[in-house]
């Protein structure tokens, strides 16, 4: 009786049995070939995964609102400087063409200096290619250059340098003079071998001193060229008034030249004789403006026509402009099919159309975006490793 007390109500429970062996024989076991189809499958996907991962691409886009202008109809020369209008190159209602010049703002440069400059620039080119000295000394050395004057000091002592090292022959009167010894020693029935050495030791070291310094002085005056460019494109920009089209001009109140204009103000305008030669413009900041080039594709959203009604335009970028106003570069997109959209619809021009453009800078796989970062983590943590 005390052993069915102490029987517990667990004890009395019935004992499950997990494992079955006649439902095992009635089901049967799992077949073999079922596993390894389960397990190709899965690798199967996987490998489908990373095939689409390393050959599907979508690209890179830089956004930004585009502004539709029509060239062939009115184009507005405005000023890049204030000042006084010192010149006009044209006359009212002349044709110009695409960079011809208009006008001159007032500046301390004065233009008859700089054409005089800008004749003779091309024989440093020259100078390149031959080493002929006397294609500088054709150089004038007294220009009021105004913006550019330090620049042009800069190039002048440059053009100086070189000219004063040829004028001085201190090179073919030193090696002349070595010359000579070295056949008076030779003469000498006692040759003295070490005299002899010694002189052409000193030919040697004077023929590498030469080209040292020949080429020392080259240097400073590519440097110096490159900057007197770089300070004429500056001064052309800021005060030389240039078309940007071909076109009749009207000059309207600008004919009297003592009138002041600001930086932004409109000189003239210019009439196109094309019809229809659109394009669109953009104004990008730094950011944006580093990983576009010309050539470049872009898609453009009209904001009054939706694009899922009437599709979208695309051009291809033309011109990026080098010189930032107020902190934006302007952009030109060229319209090959003008304002025929991708599902063949024309849409007519309005003053100010404006769309969402998207420039496509780029296109790279899915696989090469998820490992790229991961690669220049590695490769910036080895090199701070090693500075360390």
């Amino acid at each position: 009786m005390d052993n069915n007390k102490n029987t517990t109500e667990k004890d009395t429970l019935p004992q499950i049995e997990l494992h079955n062996r006649e439902i095992t024989d009635l089901l049967g076991d799992a077949p073999v070939w079922l596993i390894h189809t389960g397990s190709y499958l899965l690798y199967g996907i996987l490998s489908l995964l990373i095939l689409g991962a390393a050959f599907i691409s979508y690209p890179d886009v830089v956004k930004g609102t585009a502004l539709i202008e029509d060239l062939a109809n009115v184009d507005y020369v405005k000023a890049n400087s204030s000042g006084q209008i010192e010149t006009l190159f044209v006359e009212d209602n002349s044709m110009v063409k695409r960079g011809d010049t208009i006008g001159l703002i007032e500046n301390p440069a004065r233009l008859n200096d700089v054409n005089r400059f800008c004749r003779v620039l091309a024989n440093v080119e020259r100078y390149y290619m031959t080493g002929n000295t006397n294609l500088l000394r054709v150089f004038p050395f007294d220009l009021i250059m105004g913006d550019m004057s330090g620049a042009y000091e800069t190039f002048t002592q440059a053009v100086k340098h070189c000219l004063i090292y040829d004028d001085y022959h201190y090179y073919p009167q030193r090696k002349a003079f070595l010359q000579k010894e070295m056949d008076i020693l030779k003469k000498d029935p006692d040759k003295n071998e070490l005299s002899i050495l010694k002189v052409e030791r000193e030919l040697f070291e004077l023929s590498v001193s030469h080209k040292r310094d020949v080429e020392k002085n080259k240097e400073q005056l590519e440097v110096a060229y490159e900057n007197m460019v770089n300070s004429i494109r500056s001064w052309e920009a800021q005060y030389l008034i240039r078309s940007r089209s071909e076109g009749r001009v009207v000059l309207g109140e600008v004919r009297t030249l003592t009138r002041m204009v600001n930086k932004g103000d409109t000189i003239c305008s210019i009439i196109g004789s094309n019809s229809e030669n659109f394009v669109a413009r953009m104004q990008l900041e730094q950011e944006q403006i580093a990983g576009i080039e010309t050539g470049n594709p872009v898609n453009i959203n009209l904001m009054k026509f939706p694009s899922h009604t009437y599709g979208h335009l695309t051009g291809e970028i033309t011109s990026i402009s080098f010189i930032p106003y107020n902190k934006m570069y302007m952009v030109d997109i060229n319209l090959p099919d003008k304002l025929m959209t991708t599902t063949r619809k024309e849409i007519k021009y309005e003053l100010g159309l404006r769309g969402e453009a998207e420039i496509v800078t780029s296109s790279r796989s899915v696989l090469s975006r998820i490992f790229t970062p991961i690669f220049n983590l590695f490769k910036t943590a080895g090199k701070n490793k090693s500075n360390v």
